[in-house]
């Protein structure tokens, strides 16, 4: 019996041990679709307590982790370039050398590490060095991806006064394009996949006589379609044809109200076709 109770007694003890308890860096992520790209952050977060940061707790010249406990790292799902250098699909750790007037940013292939003790240079991917700027005041480290566009972004890193930004490329309208011409060969007679080709197409002034193709077969299933009559004419206004496109404009403007009539509602793309009428007058 008094094995017994020694037994039930270590057990709860080791259960209050292992309790929940919160963390002085706890960890966090940051999730970030850039065009087609996906780009993920692990990190944990430190926060400044009222201690100098750089120069003291990190002093200049020091590997840091960019986090505490386990190595921060980054992924991307396509890929992308890191200032002018090609970063593959795949996950990295991501840590600085700091300095007081630069960071030199070290993506390694060894993402599984506690801290950096298990850090070897010759893992690398890239080193790149960037310029320190001053930031307004941040109490806990923060990584993201910030000053998005379809092909290009920024990874922003702050802590205390200090930021570094680290330009990032990514080859969207590429992957776009051949996804494209992926999907048109898997379903050349859909309909809707030819609109959506299209429209991209169009919308990024890309491959003009694959958009006039695929707008001719649009417009031969549907020529009464507003929205096919819209798209025609920035088709043609991307080619400078500009009164074809103020009358394939002005024939989406008529249908799209006579449709939106017949549904006792107001045409919604009336102010957008409207300017975009207006524009074509000013080319």
């Amino acid at each position: 019996m008094k094995k017994l109770l020694l037994t039930i007694a270590f057990s709860i003890a080791i259960q209050v041990i292992a309790q929940d308890l919160p963390q002085p860096s706890p960890l966090g992520s940051s999730q970030q679709q850039v065009g087609l790209t996906d780009i993920a952050i692990s990190y944990s977060r430190p926060s400044v307590k009222g201690r100098v940061i750089f120069g003291d707790l990190i002093p200049f010249g020091k590997h840091w982790r960019l986090g505490a406990n386990k190595n921060s790292t980054i992924s991307f799902s396509t890929q992308v370039k890191l200032g002018n250098k090609v970063v593959e699909p795949g996950t990295y750790s991501i840590s600085a050398i700091v300095n007081e007037d630069n960071w030199t940013i070290i993506l390694n292939r060894n993402a599984d590490m506690w801290g950096l003790g298990d850090f070897n240079a010759d893992e690398d991917l890239l080193r790149l060095t960037v310029p320190v700027r001053n930031t307004e005041p941040t109490e806990s480290l923060y990584m993201g991806i910030e000053n998005l566009n379809v092909e290009s972004a920024d990874l922003v890193i702050t802590w205390s006064d200090k930021g570094v930004s680290i330009p990032l490329k990514i080859e969207t309208l590429g992957i776009a394009q051949r996804n494209i011409n992926q999907t048109l060969s898997a379903k050349p007679e859909d309909l809707k996949v030819k609109r959506n080709a299209a429209r991209f197409l169009i919308q990024n002034n890309l491959n003009t006589n694959l958009a006039t193709e695929l707008m001719d077969a649009v417009l031969k299933d549907k020529p009464d379609n507003w929205y096919n009559n819209f798209l025609s004419a920035q088709l043609f206004a991307n080619q400078g044809r500009i009164k074809d496109a103020q009358k394939a404009a002005k024939r989406s403007m008529t249908l799209g109200r006579k449709d939106a009539k017949s549904r006792n509602i107001e045409f919604a793309y009336d102010d957008e076709i409207k300017a975009f009428t207006k524009n074509l007058r000013n080319q």
